[in-house]
């Protein structure tokens, strides 16, 4: 979904071109809008704006002063000025910027409307990146950026006992200040194909970074490494901090509207790449800067929340800062047989390939067709081995049982699990009467705890979904863009959207016009009701495009619907 702004101080064609863009269900808006430049500001601040249409000619703040604050939060967005023959001149300059366009006042609403949806088109062309492959060989990494991988490896897992210094970054060409504080962002890639060859999959996790970097490498300084989980890892910083001298309450502007940039260019690189690549991205972003000496301990919080899902099966944007308060989302004495002629080779060739990390990965993540794939492959030879006596066999199932109640342990959900099955076997090997009897069992365990993974994925979703349509209910007079519901639940608003859709079947806008329209019905059968004041019941400026809202779903105008009610005829 794009997000299109439209700002004019004269409201009569705010809200008409608003109206009209709102009702073109065909072009995927959301559509927003501004009666000033100050205003139109203050929504750039707020959330990514994709296209903005402007009068050039405003008070105060006019479309050329507009267009220089656009380019320094939003690069990428397009701007489409309207603009009287006169005053061609004026923005002659302006439209020389990449992504400007204009629009004579004389034209028709049509031509307003094919000039955005050349813009539409333009953004789709920009995110279709055919060429990332070819890019990704050409940046081939040498070896001052093995040198960079391997120091911020190091932080992420040593923490304090790393060197950080001024000198040691200047050394490696880190871009950086290592006495400013730092912003993580973590992404993980939900789909990497199974069968792509080693070679395949370094390029295809290479294009990913091609198009994250390509979008927020023009408003911030960073350095990225990518971990043995193949989750990317960012450290940010303004750009601000290389441009002079600032007091603490500057620096405190530029790390906020650093955060609010990278929030909204989270969602292109989404789109990005889910256009291009076919990959489903997922990111976790530390809301707040940090000092370099707690990067550590905020890798590992991040990562438990990039595990952390609401809802499956759709990326996620998670805040760590904004998800902190959110009470939705919180929402036998026998002698042993001896072995005979058993071969131990395959499984500890299996042991030795760190599958437990895959193992701990994936049940961390909730992907649990890989999880038991990659558990089976381990534990399967171990139902061929005779004795309980076996090392091999006792080592693979400690590893997986301890991963398992490490798991229980950080979740803290022992009395929960224990509801479904018994734990007092978990660790006791000597409780199974056979190593086949000990696979089973921890294959039931890790059934019930993916199954408990789904209940309170879907009990989130669902929470969010309850408390957004309550919200909508109860404020059907005021502002219901997405960025504003999105905000109620501290979600991103796209992500909003999607989760949406995906609990409810039903698109988010279309439950707002349906609120609206069992309102207005409400309404309309009071005898003394005049249409403008059910217009503003509804969130509606004028009768006039509150009628053809309501013509349009109950063919008929209000007027017609209220004097049918009132006089008892059938509809």
């Amino acid at each position: 979904m794009y997000r299109l702004l439209i700002v004019d101080d004269e409201e009569i064609i705010v809200n008409g071109l608003y109206e009209i863009f709102r009702s073109m269900k065909n072009l995927d808006l959301d559509v927003y809008r501004a009666y000033s430049g100050e205003e139109a500001v203050e929504w750039l601040s707020r959330t990514r704006m994709d296209i903005v249409l402007t009068d050039i000619r405003m008070p105060e703040m006019d479309g050329l002063q507009l267009l220089d604050v656009i380019y320094r939060r939003w690069p990428q967005c397009k701007v489409i000025f309207l603009t009287g023959y006169n005053e061609f001149e004026y923005v002659y300059k302006a439209i020389q910027h990449q992504g400007v366009s204009y629009i004579l006042k004389t034209e028709d609403n049509d031509k307003v409307v094919s000039v955005v949806e050349n813009a539409i088109e333009e953004i789709k062309k920009e995110v279709k990146t055919e060429d990332l492959i070819h890019k990704a060989k050409e940046q081939i990494e040498l070896a001052l950026g093995l040198f960079q991988k391997d120091y911020f490896i190091h932080l992420l897992h040593e923490g304090t006992s790393l060197e950080l210094n001024k000198s040691q970054f200047e050394q490696l060409s880190i871009p950086m200040h290592p006495d400013h504080p730092v912003i993580l962002l973590l992404g993980h890639i939900d789909n990497i194909p199974g069968n792509l060859s080693y070679w395949d999959k370094i390029q295809y996790i290479n294009s990913i970074k091609v198009i994250i970097t390509q979008n927020i490498s023009t408003n911030v300084r960073f350095i990225s490494v990518l971990d043995d989980r193949y989750r990317f890892i960012f450290f940010i910083q303004p750009n601000e901090l290389m441009n002079g001298s600032y007091n603490s309450t500057e620096e405190s502007v530029f790390y906020e509207k650093t955060i609010s940039f990278i929030k909204g260019t989270l969602e292109v690189i989404q789109t990005s790449s889910r256009e291009s690549l076919n990959a489903s991205i997922s990111f976790a972003l530390g809301g707040e800067p940090c000092n370099w000496e707690e990067v550590s301990k905020k890798y590992f919080s991040l990562n438990q929340l990039l595990n952390y899902r609401i809802g499956t099966g759709i990326e996620m944007l998670l805040i760590d800062n904004e998800l902190k308060n959110n009470n939705i989302l919180t929402s036998g004495s026998e002698a042993e047989v001896p072995e005979l002629d058993t071969n131990n080779e395959p499984l500890e060739i299996l042991l030795r390939k760190r599958n437990m990390d895959l193992i701990q990965q994936y049940l961390e993540s909730g992907q649990k067709e890989k999880y038991f794939e990659v558990l089976e492959e381990l534990l399967n030879p171990i139902k061929l081995i005779k004795s309980k006596n076996s090392n091999l066999a006792i080592e693979a199932y400690s590893m997986v049982s301890l991963s398992i109640l490490s798991y229980i342990n950080r979740w803290n959900i022992t009395e929960k699990l224990a509801f479904h099955i018994g734990l007092n076997s978990l660790m006791r090997i000597d409780k199974h009467e056979t190593w086949s009897d000990a696979v089973q069992y921890l294959i039931n365990i890790s059934d019930v705890i993916f199954q408990m993974q789904t209940e309170e994925q879907k009990k989130r979703a669902d929470n969010a979904v309850d408390y957004i349509q309550n919200f909508i209910n109860e404020h059907l007079s005021e502002d219901l863009s997405l960025v504003r519901l999105a905000e109620q639940v501290y979600l991103n608003p796209s992500y909003l959207s999607r989760l949406y859709k995906q609990v409810t079947n039903q698109n988010l806008s279309d439950y707002i016009d349906n609120a609206r329209i069992e309102r207005a019905k409400e309404l309309l059968k009071k005898e003394k009701i005049k249409i403008n004041e059910v217009a503003k019941a509804v969130g509606y400026e004028t009768a006039a495009s509150f009628t053809r809202f309501f013509r349009k779903l109950m063919s008929c105008s209000p007027q017609e619907y209220h004097d049918m009610v009132v006089s008892g005829k059938q509809m």
